[in-house]
């Protein structure tokens, strides 16, 4: 009895072999599309520059950061860096021309002790880029924030000047900000 149910079985299995061979052999259904075959990338091919931009997120961070510690008076010495990003450069890929840039930097961070999240926007540029700016749009520039100024892109000298400023500012952000806050009420 046990040999009859293994030969029935082993029947069918061959038989579905056979037709499932049949039915994909015979090549791609009218109701497919087919997909012409693609370049594979390279110096020729411009399938890097339909990549989305990449971001932060996706990276590994370029430089070495300390970690985030409780201070005594109970703040922490810096926020969390949740991601970063440009709003028309890519990470990777950079400016076309390394010395003629400007562009809106954007980070984001979180507050250990509350997370809360926000984004800091940074102007980065060379002088070069700011000139080209100046002659593009025939006007004075105006910044509000902070703006960076760098003699060449380079994303870890970048990331350093940011990290730097926020690590010297944030314990005294709240601080800060309670004062104003005091004056305010005040007057």
């Amino acid at each position: 009895m046990e040999s009859a149910k293994l030969a029935i079985f082993l029947l069918f299995f061959v038989a579905f072999l056979i037709v499932t061979r049949r039915i994909f052999s015979q090549g791609n259904p009218a109701n497919y599309p087919q997909i012409p075959p693609q370049a594979p990338p390279g110096p020729w091919s411009d399938h890097e520059e339909n990549q989305p931009a990449a971001i932060g997120a996706e990276l590994p961070f370029p430089i070495l950061v300390p970690p985030v510690e409780r201070l005594p008076n109970g703040r922490y010495n810096r926020p969390n860096i949740l991601n970063y990003y440009f709003s028309n450069l890519d990470l990777k890929r950079g400016p076309e021309n390394p010395r003629s840039f400007c562009d809106q930097f954007f980070v984001e961070f979180e507050a250990p002790e509350t997370g809360a999240q926000w984004t800091s926007e940074y102007i980065v540029a060379t002088p070069f880029g700011l000139q080209d700016l100046i002659d593009q749009t025939g006007q004075n520039l105006a910044f509000d924030g902070t703006v960076i100024v760098v003699p060449r892109w380079n994303l870890a000298q970048i990331l350093q000047t940011i990290v730097d400023d926020m690590m010297e500012r944030y314990p005294h952000l709240g601080t800060l900000e309670s004062k104003t806050e005091d004056a305010k009420t005040s007057i």
